[in-house]
């Protein structure tokens, strides 16, 4: 039962470090196998107000989206041989990666979802600094990592688990200490 926090963690930091070094740093190199998104996803993404026309697309052509869920299945694929040893944790990770898809597409699909139920995504792609805001399911990493930003363009989360609501117990040892970026206004941003 352990390997279910531990793969709720693991799923969060390898989401946070692929987002940042792979899918920008090295993306950002148009001959690489990631570029599609760094140059694509967020040309898309900026161009439509959040919205992404790829997600419409056949979810495993080789477009940006095809390729996220390829990467996402190779993933699953590769660490099935551990399952027989780590049930719990090995089904976390599956769990998180199809979570992952979901999150991700529903909220590039509904901007005015993703802006409230992943304000943290939003501000990665609509705020002023697309190098923050790693995180796309839960912003768990860029609270640990130091890399949440606010953008002032959604209201923001309460609590660093990315929760709507929590315990009155647990509200205060979790809250979210706000400090708000100047609104990005033009240039497809938005106030949903």
């Amino acid at each position: 039962m352990l390997g279910i926090p531990l793969g709720l963690l693991t799923a969060n930091g390898v989401e946070w470090a692929m987002h940042k070094y792979v899918l920008h740093q090295m993306g950002k190199k148009r001959s690489s196998f990631w570029s599609f998104h760094f140059h694509e996803h967020h040309r898309e993404v900026r161009q439509h107000g959040y919205y992404d026309p790829n997600y419409e697309k056949f979810p495993l052509g080789l477009h940006a989206q095809g390729k996220e869920t390829w990467s996402l299945i190779a993933s699953s694929v590769l660490i099935s041989p551990l399952f027989p040893v780590m049930p719990f944790y090995v089904g976390t990770l599956w769990y998180c990666a199809l979570n992952y898809y979901l999150v991700h597409k529903r909220s590039h699909m509904d901007p005015e979802w993703g802006a409230a139920n992943v304000p943290w995504h939003y501000d990665h792609h609509m705020g002023n600094n697309p190098g923050a805001n790693w995180c796309v399911t839960k912003p768990w990493f860029d609270y640990l990592m130091g890399t949440r930003e606010f953008s002032g363009l959604t209201p923001p989360e309460t609590n660093v688990l990315g929760l709507r609501t929590l315990p009155k117990a647990l509200q205060k040892a979790f809250a979210v200490p706000v400090k708000l970026k100047k609104p990005l206004r033009g240039a497809g941003a938005r106030t949903p």
